[in-house]
């Protein structure tokens, strides 16, 4: 299966691009609440963006191949996240399931941690019964990047 798909490549192609930046887990809580919209569902991602002052945004989504595009991510209830091949594969070898890491809701609903080998955490933008909207802001060399990401339930 390709390595990094649907949200994993969302959520890696930050730390890819970047230095990683991390912060206190001791001080975080996670909470229950949002967790409701999130488990059990399969989510798509709609959209992919990167931006920085002072340059146009650039549309990574629309760079991502078909085969990824129709990809789907399920939060489990145990914390685990698993990534779903979609009706187009792009290796017809691909299986149809594989491990997608680790997930957390923290502060309040207001940060998603995703621990893929790499620990990201997200501002929650918008998490209701139908769409996920989180943001990545990163500094490296002085200049602040904001990758965004949108998804819908399928």
């Amino acid at each position: 299966m390709k390595s990094i798909k649907l949200f994993a490549f969302a959520l890696v192609s930050s730390a890819l691009l970047f230095s990683a930046c991390s912060k206190d887990e001791a001080t975080t809580t996670p909470t229950v609440a949002g967790s409701t919209y999130l488990v059990g569902k399969d989510w798509r991602m709609i959209a992919a963006t990167l931006a920085t002052a002072g340059s146009p945004t650039v549309d990574m989504y629309a760079a991502m191949p078909p085969c990824e595009k129709d990809d789907l991510i399920e939060f489990l209830s145990t914390g685990s996240v698993t990534l779903k091949e979609g009706p187009t594969k792009c290796d017809p070898a691909d299986p149809d399931t594989s491990p997608g890491g680790a997930w957390a809701l923290l502060n309040s609903d207001k940060q998603l941690r995703i621990i893929d080998g790499d620990t990201t955490f997200m501002d929650v933008v918008e998490l209701n019964a139908s769409s996920l909207k989180v943001k990545v802001i990163e500094v490296d060399m002085g200049v602040t990047y904001t990758t965004s990401y949108s998804f819908v339930k399928n």
